[in-house]
């Protein structure tokens, strides 16, 4: 998904970092005014993690005694000599940007789940000093990546140094910091957190309508923030008015409209009481016959709904060709009876695999899941 505004963006960032020369000095991609902040913060935090992990082989290095203070004395400047002259050649400077472009368009559609995979990669665990060092090749979204810091300078200083923090944690942290920064925030505050998404897509679209953005991308921000009627919303103005691309404006309308519909709600169980009678869950609980007859409608609606093309794709970059168990992981995941519940199946399938679910396929294998459910 959004591959040809991925590839674009990726295209002028070669061009404003063209070079003629076997390779090009970290310096002179940190001076080039050219370059949004976000890449430029991606590429010196690349070249910091370089050097981690060269501080790392040095330290393991039984031949020497690098924890000797003479040793000591000088290796702080040697490493800030390291940074100064890193460089990257042809081949890291086009891995660096292809990985610095997807990694900010996915931050800005889908921060929650964005962060997870890209400071964790499918493992369970992580230092806390690397979780941070990770948070270094983000600038979007700073509200999210201050909190977490924030949240990690309160660590008793004497553990930090060694504490590990689960993926699981990690989550829970990062739901936390959001849903607390965006509780109280006005329809115009909520919609700015939009801001660098409309800008990425300005530069990388000129086709767009002016001041737009992809619906598409829109709902899986809302998504990843967990709102789903207003995303519900959206989808139905994509799938059924072919509402393509989103205002600022227009997406105002739909949170008001879908906020409108609340009090109505409240209002109707306050009239007819015996309507709601019992614990609230039972008013959603259905039987497990139910979703066993549910889940196959999802497959069909599924398959009717991916275009062969789409279909082959994702088989070959996930499932690599395995149209077997392509069948049985959608079966597996339709099965389960609300889409929050199969997104935290789908993701946990990818960690298990080892699948990036901001690559392309993933997200259009989640696209498709996810409009099953609507």
């Amino acid at each position: 998904m959004f591959e040809k505004e991925i590839d674009r963006v990726r295209k002028q960032l070669k061009q404003r970092l063209d070079t003629r020369q076997p390779s090009i000095p970290l310096a002179a991609i940190l001076a080039n005014a050219n370059i949004h902040p976000s890449y430029r913060a991606f590429f010196k935090a690349e070249a910091e993690w370089w050097l981690y992990e060269e501080r790392a082989l040095r330290a393991s290095n039984p031949r020497f005694d690098t924890s000797a203070p003479e040793l000591q004395s000088v290796l702080p400047k040697l490493d800030e000599l390291y940074l100064a002259t890193a460089r990257f050649d042809h081949e890291e400077l086009a891995a660096t940007i292809d990985a610095a472009v997807k990694t900010r368009l996915n931050f800005l559609c889908r921060p929650r789940t964005t962060l997870k995979w890209f400071v964790y990669r499918g493992e369970p665990t992580k230092p806390l000093h690397e979780v941070l060092m990770r948070l270094n090749y983000l600038t979007d979204n700073a509200y999210l990546l201050d909190g977490i810091r924030q949240w990690a300078s309160t660590r008793p200083a004497e553990a930090s140094s060694y504490e590990i923090l689960s993926v699981i944690e990690f989550e829970r942290i990062v739901e936390k910091i959001d849903n607390d920064a965006i509780l109280d925030l006005s329809q115009d505050e909520f919609v700015r957190l939009l801001d660098g998404l409309y800008g990425f897509f300005y530069e990388a679209d000129p086709n767009l309508p002016s001041e737009a953005v992809p619906t598409e991308a829109v709902i899986i921000f809302l998504d990843d923030k967990g709102a789903i009627p207003i995303s519900q919303a959206l989808e139905r103005l994509l799938y059924r008015e072919e509402l393509r691309t989103l205002t600022r404006s227009k997406l105002i309308d739909v949170i008001d409209d879908v906020i409108a519909t609340i009090p109505n709600a409240e209002e109707q169980q306050q009239r007819h009481p015996e309507r709601s009678e019992g614990p609230p869950e039972q008013a959603t609980t259905r039987h497990p016959e139910e979703h066993s007859d549910e889940g196959p409608s999802r497959v069909v609606k599924l398959t009717a709904q991916l275009d062969a093309s789409t279909k082959e794709r994702i088989v070959k970059k996930i499932f690599s060709r395995d149209y077997t168990q392509f069948d049985h992981i959608v079966q597996e995941i339709l099965q389960q009876p609300t889409w929050r519940d199969a997104a935290g199946a789908l993701d946990r399938w990818f960690a298990r695999q080892g699948v990036a679910p901001d690559s392309a396929a993933a997200m259009e294998f989640a696209q498709a899941l996810h409009r099953s459910y609507v």
